[in-house]
């Protein structure tokens, strides 16, 4: 999984994949509106693929977000696991304390 930011619109259109979605959207829209005469289908077809690309957006910088929180936990539990024998940093189910056990006297 790449930590790298998504393309902009701008590198998107860019790219050969990018172009290809632009040219079928022009030839889209050109048969809506000289073979069907419908207008508004232009419309639909540019919000759909504004709304996909969003959605696109959105899950990525999701997954770069758990990206990052995951190096930080990494970069906390490192110290800590190379104390404890045999550890791996990590908490498992019923590690954590109930407070009064865990106090060191």
């Amino acid at each position: 999984m790449s930590t790298e930011s998504p393309p902009s619109l701008r590198e998107s259109l860019r790219s050969r994949e990018g172009a290809a979605v632009a040219v079928a959207f022009v030839l889209l829209a050109l048969y809506a509106v000289l073979i069907q005469a419908q207008i508004l289908v232009v419309v639909y077809y540019a919000s759909v693929a504004l709304l996909l690309w969003l959605l696109y957006r959105f899950v990525r910088a999701h997954e770069r977000i758990a990206s990052a929180q995951e190096r930080r936990a990494t970069a906390a539990s490192g110290p800590a696991s190379a104390h404890a024998p045999g550890g791996s940093g990590v908490a498992e189910a019923g590690d954590q304390g109930d407070g009064e056990h865990d106090r060191e006297e």
